[in-house]
């Protein structure tokens, strides 16, 4: 018999991730993936700030994610909603929580 090399989605989000220094990072939200189909873990540290993690910085995933450095995170631009202050990516036009329109980033550098 094979052994099976993929995972699914809900094998890993929920589970924390750890660090080589044995300290929580943070937690997998979902998983992500590039233009040119690189993957990555999508992590959401303590303070609600989300970073990319790729696959290839992970160590391993058993009961929490292990990771080869902290300092892999790339942060997730966001856009705040001005309402319920939900975080939405920045090229979103709605809040996905409340629904009010969201304005663009290069629109706010030009009020400015």
């Amino acid at each position: 018999m094979t052994r099976n090399e993929w995972r699914r989605r809900d094998e890993v989000v929920g589970k924390d991730v750890i660090d080589a220094e044995a300290k929580k990072i943070g937690v997998t939200k979902d998983i992500a993936w590039s233009r040119d189909g690189k993957l990555a873990l999508v992590i959401e540290s303590e303070d609600e700030q989300e970073s990319f993690l790729s696959f290839g910085e992970v160590d391993r995933i058993g009961d929490v994610v292990f990771v080869k450095t902290k300092t892999s995170l790339q942060l997730v631009p966001t856009v705040v909603c001005p309402m319920c202050k939900h975080k939405n990516p920045t090229e979103a036009k709605f809040c996905a929580r409340c629904g009010h329109t969201l304005e663009a980033t290069d629109e706010k550098e030009e009020k400015k």
